[in-house]
């Protein structure tokens, strides 16, 4: 989603993102010119690997964004690029997420400068990409704020078996994240949505002090954003924001605060994604 989000803005091109496990039963249309992507950390799951099978039967090129090198999906595609992150210990990716975002924001930005893209905004949008280490780090160097929250909310006598994950644009992919990782490694039951939708139907399940983890960095959403931080404490639940550095009207409108390093918008994932990752990985040494 977030590759989709980048392909559109920076390239222009009509994107979609598929499930791999439905694509090959529906009939999806592939065109001359088509590109599919395939998105896999082990390059063997045999849904993708299916999907892209369908999607070469139809005459698509066929890239791979793989984290195994030599795995099925890197030799089958027409071409790809590694992540070349090393190897994933679990299940739940938390690296290779990270990877497969900077490859796709690379792949849009390079194409996006071939298409119409300035050299001023496409050197801003390398040199904003190539601080992104150094701002993980400055991240990670806080997860002790990250272990707060988990003990506050995820501990078993806190008896919080709902979170909500909201988050709009280019962080509502993220919402998402945050939610599986949760769900992945805690069996906390959570949901990801775009923030813009808890009126139509979700705000119902909001309770006196369920955490609701909301995305919030400085960015052209910011303010809708603030005004569904407004509606979750009308319903009584706990915001746990997740917002840019120097952000201190957030702080009188959240319980809790982690705060992250500035960057473009369309890069943002990269960061925001992180805490949530902490968050998941302190609830399940909790639980």
């Amino acid at each position: 989603l977030v590759g989709e989000y980048l392909f559109e803005e920076l390239i222009r091109i009509p994107t979609e993102t598929e499930y791999a496990s439905e694509f090959r039963y529906r009939n999806p249309v592939i065109d001359d010119g088509t590109v599919v992507i395939a998105v896999s950390q082990s390059g063997e799951t045999a849904d993708t690997l299916a999907a892209l099978g369908e999607a070469k039967n139809r005459g698509a090129l066929t890239l791979g964004v793989v984290n195994a090198v030599g795995s099925t999906i890197a030799r089958e595609t027409d071409a790809g690029v590694y992540l070349h992150v090393g190897p994933e210990i679990g299940v739940a990716s938390t690296k290779a997420f990270t990877g497969q975002v900077a490859v796709l924001a690379l792949i849009a930005c390079y194409l996006g400068r071939r298409k119409h893209l300035s050299p001023s905004i496409s050197t801003q949008f390398v040199t904003a990409l190539h601080d992104i280490p150094r701002q993980i780090a400055a991240i990670l160097e806080h997860a002790e704020d990250a272990k707060a929250i988990a003990e506050r909310y995820a501990n078993p006598e806190a008896h919080q078996e709902n979170w909500l994950y909201l988050g709009r644009g280019y962080n509502y992919p993220v919402a998402l994240e945050g939610a599986l990782k949760l769900k992945e490694i805690s069996y906390i039951h959570a949901e990801g949505l775009p923030a813009a939708e808890i009126k139509h139907g979700p705000i119902a399940l909001i309770q006196e002090g369920m955490p609701v983890v909301v995305i919030a960095p400085a960015g052209s959403q910011y303010d809708k954003i603030m005004n569904n931080i407004q509606q979750v404490r009308g319903r009584g639940g706990s915001v746990i924001a997740i917002a840019t550095e120097g952000d201190r009207e957030i702080a009188r409108m959240a319980d809790h605060v982690f705060y992250i390093p500035d960057t473009l918008e369309p890069l943002q994932p990269l960061l925001t994604a992180i805490p949530l990752q902490l968050i998941a990985y302190h609830a399940a040494l909790l639980r």
